[in-house]
Parts: structure tokens; C-alpha cells; sequence
């Protein structure tokens, strides 16, 4: 029922993709929704291969030429939005299940060429408004950067935007200099987070969120070797169901971070009267 895009102004890698498979896996596990991660990237496997091993078959990627093969996944949903067959019940079709009734992932689209990305990347607004009908929330890993259309009509689409940044003081910067002259990243549906942060930093939570003027402390993923490590070998829910067991101090205030990260975007989504 409700709309969750993450993203960042900068290109370079932030901590973005990382921040939304938490949340997304400590959302699914901890809270009663039902969730719909949606990889919107341009030629990232990061989602998939947090889940599941990747198996190239180089022959077919040759023959195809980059292009997508629309009998499956993404492809295959944005032939049934282009064809206004795209039902709550046929997007689930297309998914890929990581917790049964709690969290689905629908995996990027599989074309290494840009343009055609963009092409398809068009009819993601009627196949999100599609799937909201069905899921209670929907977590879309938005391009980063300003210049493409599509991200800002994903961003408008959405009921809440998370700003990932990591912590160094050029990104912070840019986040202020952005909530000063953009109107997207102005409004009351932002949600800055600070990814990958550390306290001993100088960057820490504490410091950016008073550094940025916030009134509380704004929510983070802290960096953590494990997860990072679950996300490189298919292990992440392993990680999450398994793990979370572990009374190792650095493994707690991972998990204590991430959920104080999730109940920031669902009160910023009753706030915002999106949610119940």
C-alpha cells in the first residue's frame, strides 16, 4: 500500500543497494508486511546475487547481443504492463521468493544497453502502481543520479524517498546543498540514512545528524564485515534468520541499527497518512 524508493544523487557507490536488502530482510522478518523489492538499476546484480548464486550462460548472452529475453522476470512483466495484462496476481508470477508471503524480489532488468534499459525502465511506474495493490510495501532500488527520467519518475511516484549516503563530509554536503534547491529532496518525504557508518568515524550518525541540523538521530546501516560477506555469497537471509541468534556485540547493533531504520520509514509513512 505504500511506496519506498532509496536513492542517491551520486553515481558512485553508496552504500545504496546495501541499505535496501537490509531493510528489506528486517522489514520481512521482524514486521506483518508483505514486500516487493523492485531492482530498477541499470546492469547491477547486487540484489540477485545477495540471494542466489548467478549462473551465466555466456552462449546465450552472445547470441542475444546484450538484448533481454522477455520470457522471464522483469522482461517478461514489462511485456505484460505493455500489453495491460499486468494484474497484482501475474506480477507475483514474475518474482522470485525469499520468504514466503513476506518478501518477493522482482531482479533487474537483464540488457546491458542503456537505451533499452530506459525504454522499459518507462512502463515501471504502471507495473509499481500494480503491484501496490497486492503488496503492503514496495522497496524500489532507484538509478542513481539526477540526469535519467525514469529515476525521477520513480522518485515522483514514491511515498517516501530514503537518501543513502555514505559517511564522508562531499556526499553530506551534497545532501544539503540538494534539500536547499531540489524539490524532491526538499519535501517531507525525504529520509536522509547514512550507509555503511561507523562511530569511529568522524561522520558518525551522531555527528551527520548534527551536522545536517536534524532534530533526531537520523537512521543508519552500520558497516558490518558479515553482511557484507552473506550479500557477496547468496547468504543474506541465512544471515538475517541465522545470525540474528548471535550475541557477538558488533552483530547486535547491526540488527538494532537496521530496525531503528525500518521504524523510521514506517512512521514517516504514518505521518504522511500512507500507511496504518
Amino acid at each position: 500500500m505504500a511506496i519506498v524508493a532509496f536513492w542517491n544523487e551520486s553515481e558512485k557507490e553508496n552504500g545504496q543497494t546495501l541499505s535496501i536488502i537490509a531493510i528489506a530482510n528486517q522489514m520481512a522478518i521482524e514486521h506483518n508486511f508483505r514486500i516487493l523489492v523492485v531492482d530498477a538499476c541499470f546492469h547491477d546484480k547486487t540484489i540477485e546475487k545477495a540471494f542466489w548464486k548467478i549462473k551465466e550462460n555466456k552462449t546465450i548472452q552472445q547470441l542475444n547481443a546484450g538484448k533481454m529475453d522477455i520470457s522471464s522476470g522483469a522482461e517478461g512483466l514489462v511485456s505484460a504492463v505493455a500489453s495491460n495484462k499486468a494484474t497484482p496476481e501475474i506480477i507475483t508470477n514474475y518474482t522470485r521468493i525469499v520468504y514466503k508471503n513476506r518478501l518477493d524480489i522482482l531482479l533487474g532488468l537483464k540488457t546491458s544497453i542503456r537505451e533499452e534499459h530506459e525504454k522499459s525502465l518507462m512502463l515501471y511506474k504502471d507495473l509499481i502502481n500494480a503491484a501496490n495493490k497486492y503488496y503492503d510495501l514496495i522497496l524500489v532500488d532507484v538509478q542513481k543520479g539526477l540526469s535519467r527520467p525514469t529515476s525521477k519518475a520513480l522518485l515522483e511516484q514514491a511515498n517516501v524517498i530514503v537518501y543513502t549516503m555514505p559517511p564522508n563530509l562531499l556526499n553530506i554536503d551534497n545532501f544539503i546543498k540538494l534539500r536547499e534547491t531540489n524539490e524532491l529532496v526538499g519535501s517531507r518525504k525525504i529520509i536522509p540514512l547514512l550507509a555503511k557508518s561507523d562511530e569511529e568515524s568522524s561522520y558518525n550518525v551522531k555527528n551527520t545528524s548534527r551536522y545536517l541540523k536534524e532534530k533526531g538521530i537520523i537512521p543508519c546501516i552500520p558497516y558490518n564485515v558479515r553482511f557484507m560477506e552473506a550479500t557477496n555469497e547468496a547468504k543474506t537471509s541465512n544471515y538475517f534468520t541465522s545470525q540474528k541468534l548471535s550475541s557477538s556485540k558488533n552483530g547486535e547493533a547491526f540488527f538494532e541499527e537496521v530496525e531503528k531504520a525500518c521504524v523510521t520509514i514506517i512512521n514517516k509513512l504514518k505521518e504522511l497518512n500512507k500507511m496504518q
